[in-house]
């Protein structure tokens, strides 16, 4: 009987120490990747804006010669 005892004992200890790996491996994955994601998020973040600026600026200016784009901002300048 003891000795089932100290094999189920060693066994939890190998799954633990696997697992210890596995955690260790994973966080530095992670960190690694984490910046490419964040770097690659952000540039398409700023991509979205800028052509969303640039769709609502087209979309003013062919509105006609009563509107104008300024300061981010459709602004009506006259009939």
């Amino acid at each position: 009987m003891k000795l089932a005892k100290k094999s189920k004992a060693q066994s939890l200890v190998e799954y633990a120490l696997i697992l210890a790996l596995v955690t260790v491996i994973a966080i530095t994955a992670l960190q690694f990747l984490g910046q490419r994601v964040n770097t690659a998020v952000t540039g398409v973040g700023d991509d979205v804006e800028s052509t969303t600026e640039n769709a609502a600026q087209t979309y003013c200016e062919g509105l006609g010669q009563g509107y104008s784009w300024s300061n981010g901002k459709c602004v009506r300048t006259g009939n």
